[in-house]
């Protein structure tokens, strides 16, 4: 065996190690993107998971609304689906969708309640409102609003005063407050309403249609601020 021979040999033989441990290190990197994608998909999967029964119902309208909305299955309800207008009242081909509940399955004095969702714009969310008819002068309106970002659910009150004039309506606070004193409206009256249309007509009608984790009691993670608490 020549020396040229014996040098080859001898570098193969430093080779074989260096390839034993490059297809060692292909099995570590492959592991550790394996593991990484899992961490990411477990990851998507939490954040995008339900935090409350208003993401609840949010994220199954959007899933459904275009097909057979998840609503569907009530029967106290109307859906509709509306087309989106842009500035220059142009149809935009995207669609909005529209609960409202039918007046006869309401309890008495309570009109007007209805979901409506924002899946495009930048303040995406829900809203639920409703009227209760204090006399023929004028109806309370309730508003309550879910900010999906946030998770922040604000509680609002106007008044709406009859004849009613198309997008009127009495939101300054100092005077809706006088008026619900001049007719001795109070604070739990105002918590009353809200209870029995939000908590006990929309969020337990939800809890029938949908295996929910969370109740008109324990609505989850979410954060609420109502115009009324301190009156």
């Amino acid at each position: 065996m020549t020396a040229s021979t014996r040098q080859a040999i001898m570098a193969m033989s430093r080779l074989k190690p260096s390839g034993r441990i490059g297809d060692n290190m292909k099995k570590i990197l492959g592991l550790i993107a394996l593991y990484a994608l899992i961490v990411l998909f477990c990851f998507y999967f939490f954040i995008h998971q339900p935090k409350n029964i208003f993401d609840e119902i949010y994220q199954e309208t959007e899933k459904t609304y275009l097909g057979n909305n998840v609503f569907n299955q009530l029967k106290d309800v109307e859906v509709h689906k509306y087309e989106i207008y842009d500035k220059d009242m142009q149809g935009t081909g995207k669609y909005t969708p529209k609960v409202i509940y039918i007046d006869n399955y309401l309890p008495e004095n309570y009109f007007e309640t209805e979901i409506e969702f924002n899946f495009d714009s930048i303040n995406k969310g829900m809203f639920i409102w409703f009227e209760w008819k204090v006399n023929s002068k004028f109806s309370l309106w309730y508003l309550s609003y879910y900010n999906i970002k946030s998770r922040t659910l604000d509680k609002e009150l106007a008044i709406l005063e009859e004849p009613r004039k198309a997008g009127e309506y009495l939101k300054d606070e100092e005077k809706v407050r006088d008026y619900l004193k001049k007719y001795n409206i109070t604070k739990e009256d105002l918590d009353k309403h809200y209870d029995e249309i939000v908590n006990q007509k929309v969020l337990k009608d939800w809890c029938t249609i949908y295996d929910s984790k969370y109740s008109p009691s324990n609505y989850g993670d979410v954060k609420i601020e109502t115009q009324w608490e301190n009156w």
